[in-house]
Parts: structure tokens; C-alpha cells; sequence
């Protein structure tokens, strides 16, 4: 089990929990030690109960001020959940041992949140020459803890480095973390897999491990952990957003729905849970009422101060098939103003939704223009192509997909299911054969998410083409 859910279920935090409580209902001050009320405080936010965790941490800062961890938890909360950081700049300012360790993490998270992740790496390196000898060792390990949570691996790994405590766990979650970051699945995956032997019940390892098989397109081995993970703790958010993922991946649109749901009713407030389930409401045709999810989600996402790209995507998509050609267009319009737009990607969504209504010159004039803008990408190529046979041009869409695998002497990662898809519906059987089995043995993912629909729903997508040859063989011998 992780650390913090253990100290949270021991009978000595059940008894501080109880004392604190008590002391409320009897509306009496009672006194606490600063790392005593952090505690609690902490408990209630990983219960979601972020307004009492923050009424312990102000209870915290009156009773003791200028304390380390209740002004380090605020001056997070300011920085993460709020992204505020003077705010947290604020808090800061009011710890009266500026050379505590947890405040020079702190100074250097804000550095990091202010986009001067080398500034930060340097004042920590400076502070580790004030650092106890017998502490160095966990401020190292603390550090490059830090710089893979806020997504640098290359800093992590520096740090890393300066370590030679390669048996802790610790050491060794780190650097499957930096794996990870870096696109190294296999070794992420085997180095998670070595810590899960020795700490079986750690949700937090399942859930790693369910993430960096998912990425390494091992679907099933995905969700395979994710069960596991949702065994540990039935009410996992993450477990269950992973298996929800892994879900969709295949094309079980149904089940991930139930997974989604099980998500939302865990977070209500996290637009991207209605976004997610409005995506499995429109694969499975329930168009009108994934429109609403999408509305709601773009709410939700507004709110919080949160990129609304890809939602107004969403809609763009759904408003086109509810044959609403000019609201899906002022989705487009409205997404390409956001900060973090992809402009190439929506661009092919406008095109998309133009060739679904039959305007193919303004479609052409905008994968074209998606085209030239990224000099001809391969990647920009395939989702063109994609497009083109989903708005059922199947003739259009086989000669790019062929010309697409044929650029890709490896194309086995993806391609090749929609080629033998387009075979499929073009008649040409003996192709299509041929294909299906390439994309059964490289790609079962996309094999399911395309050809899915042609084959019976329990079979595994590896087994398609063997399936395909026994019709192949029966319609033969009648």
C-alpha cells in the first residue's frame, strides 16, 4: 500500500482524526502540533474535501505562525489547483525558516510554475552545499522527484545521477517515471514490474504500469492492470480512468462508458471526465446526448481556467453529424482562437466536417492548406486519409492509405487496418486478406477499433484473420 493511504488507515491517525473532529463539534480550540494539522489537512484533500482542508491549514497558520508544512500546503494549493503564483509567492514569504528543505522545494516549484525550470535547478543545486550531509541523500532523490512531476526528465535524470542509492524504491520509481517521459515503454514497464514483485498492493505502481503498457499499445495487459489497481481500491480514480482509456482504445464503447461514469460520479467537477463520456455516447450513436456532455464538459473546462481545444472539437464533430454545418464551423472558429491550438489538426477537422456535407472544394482547399503548412507531414497525411474514408470516399482513402504504408517499411503501428477497411468495402478480397493479417499481428488496437464492427465482439482482434479464413474455408464447402 502507498505510504500516505497507510498512515491514513493506522489507528494512531484514526485517533488524531477523531481528536480534531471531536474538538470541532465541541467548538473548542484545541491545541495541535503544525505537522499534526498538515496531516489532516491532507487527508481531507485526498478525499476531495478541498474547503476543510484548507479550514485546518488557516486553523494550522493562526495557531502556529510561520510553520513550515500548513504555508508550504497552502502556497501548493495556490500554485497546482489554482495556478496562482504570486499567490504562492505570498505564502512563501510568510515561513519563517527560509532554509527549511520543504521551503526551498517550494521556491524552486515556483521557479519552475514562472517557466524557469534551469533557474530552479540551479538555486537547488546551490542550496545542497547548505544541506546536513546525512540529508543529502533524500534531497537528491526529493529533487529529481520534483522535476519528473512537473514533466522535465532530462533535470530529473541529472539528479538522478547524483544518486547511488539505486536499491531504493524510490531510486527506482524515479527512474522508471523518466523512462517513461522519454518514450522508453520497455524499460518503464520491466522497472515498474521489478517494484510491483516487491510492493504488490501498490495502487500507484498498477496504475504506472497500466499507463506505460498503454502507451507501448499493449492494450490489454493495459487493463489487466488497471484491474488489478481497482482491486486494491474499488474507488481509484485513475484506475478507473485508465481501464475506461483502455476500453475505448478497442472499441468497447459500452464498457468504457460504465467506467467514465464510475470516474465522473468520483469527480463531477472534472470537465474532462463529461468530455470523455460524451465521446463513448457518440461512438455508440447517442449524438443528441453527447452534444449536452460536450456543452457541459466546455462549462466545467471554462471554470477551471482549463485548454478547451479539444472539446470544442468534440462539438464541432457532434453539431456536423446532428447536421448543423454552421454551428460545427463556429466551434472550428472558436477553437482556433485558444492558446493551445493545434491549427494543422483543426484545420483537418473543418475540412472533415465540410467533405461530411459535400462541400469537397472547401475540404480539398483545407487539407491542402494542412498540407503545405506542415510540409507535407506523414502523420498530417494519415489523418487526412482517415477523414476521407470516415465521410465514406472509401476509392479516395485506399489509394492514400496504400501510398501511406508503402512510405513506411515499419508501418505496422498503425495504417494498415484502415487500408484492409477500405479493401473491405471496395470487394477486393484477396487485398483485403493480405491486410488483415499484417494489421492482426502488428496492430491489434486499431484492428479492433476499425474492423471491429465486422467480428464478433468477445474475439480478440488477433484472432480476425484466422476467423476470416474458417468463413473463407465453410462458404468453399457449401
Amino acid at each position: 500500500m502507498d505510504n500516505n493511504k497507510k498512515y491514513f488507515d493506522s489507528p494512531e491517525f484514526g485517533r488524531l482524526l477523531q481528536r480534531y473532529e471531536r474538538s470541532l463539534q465541541m467548538g473548542k480550540d484545541e491545541y495541535f502540533e503544525s505537522d499534526e494539522l498538515s496531516d489532516i489537512a491532507e487527508y481531507y484533500y485526498d478525499k476531495k474535501d478541498k474547503p476543510r482542508a484548507e479550514y485546518v491549514l488557516d486553523y494550522a497558520m493562526r495557531l502556529h505562525p510561520g510553520a513550515v508544512l500548513p504555508l508550504v500546503f497552502k502556497a501548493r494549493i495556490a500554485l497546482i489547483d489554482e495556478k496562482d503564483i504570486e499567490k504562492a509567492r505570498y505564502y512563501a514569504s510568510l515561513i519563517s525558516d527560509a532554509y527549511d528543505i520543504d521551503c526551498l522545494y517550494l521556491k524552486a516549484e515556483i521557479l519552475i510554475a514562472e517557466d524557469k525550470p534551469e533557474e530552479a535547478n540551479s538555486f537547488l543545486r546551490n542550496a545542497m552545499d547548505n544541506i546536513d550531509e546525512d540529508d543529502v541523500p533524500d534531497f537528491v532523490l526529493d529533487v529529481a522527484t520534483i522535476f519528473i512531476d512537473y514533466g522535465l526528465p532530462d533535470i530529473s535524470a541529472e539528479w538522478l545521477t547524483m544518486s547511488d542509492e539505486d536499491d531504493l524504491q524510490d531510486y527506482r520509481e524515479i527512474k522508471a517515471r523518466i523512462a517513461f517521459a522519454k518514450g522508453d515503454y520497455e524499460q518503464s514497464e520491466q522497472l515498474f514490474e521489478q517494484l510491483l514483485d516487491e510492493d504488490p498492493y501498490s495502487g500507484r505502481y498498477w496504475n504506472s504500469l497500466a499507463s506505460t503498457q498503454f502507451m507501448g499499445n499493449r492494450i490489454n495487459d493495459s487493463i489487466t492492470s488497471s484491474e488489478y489497481s481497482i482491486a486494491i481500491n474499488p474507488n481509484d480514480e485513475e484506475a478507473l480512468l485508465n481501464k475506461a482509456n483502455g476500453l475505448f482504445s478497442l472499441g468497447n464503447f459500452n464498457e468504457a462508458l460504465k467506467f467514465y461514469e464510475r470516474f465522473h460520479q468520483l469527480c463531477p467537477d472534472e470537465g474532462a471526465a463529461t468530455m470523455f463520456i460524451g465521446n463513448c455516447l457518440l461512438n455508440i450513436g447517442q449524438t443528441e446526448k453527447a452534444l449536452q456532455y460536450y456543452k457541459e464538459a466546455l462549462e466545467a473546462l471554462k471554470k477551471q481556467n482549463l485548454g478547451t481545444t479539444e472539446v470544442l472539437q468534440c462539438l464541432a464533430f457532434t453539431y456536423s453529424q446532428l447536421d448543423q454545418r454552421d454551428e460545427a464551423l463556429a466551434c472550428i472558429d472558436e477553437a482556433m482562437k485558444q492558446p493551445d491550438a493545434n491549427k494543422d489538426e483543426i484545420t483537418i477537422v473543418k475540412g472533415h466536417i465540410q467533405l461530411e456535407h459535400g462541400h469537397v472544394k472547401e475540404a480539398i482547399r483545407c487539407f491542402l492548406g494542412a498540407l503545405q503548412s506542415t510540409s507535407f507531414s506523414h502523420d498530417i497525411f494519415f489523418r487526412i486519409a482517415i477523414s476521407v474514408y470516415d465521410c465514406g470516399y472509401p476509392a479516395i482513402a485506399y489509394r492514400m492509405f496504400k501510398s501511406y504504408t508503402d512510405m513506411h517499411d515499419n508501418h505496422g503501428d498503425e495504417g494498415m487496418a484502415y487500408l484492409a477497411a477500405c479493401l473491405k468495402t471496395l470487394n477486393k478480397k484477396a487485398e483485403y486478406i493480405e491486410c488483415l493479417k499484417i494489421a492482426c499481428q502488428r496492430n491489434p488496437a486499431e484492428t479492433k477499433k476499425v474492423l471491429g464492427e465486422f467480428y464478433p465482439e468477445t474475439l480478440d482482434p488477433k484472432d480476425y484473420y484466422d476467423y476470416e479464413m474458417r468463413l473463407m474455408s465453410d462458404g468453399q464447402k457449401n
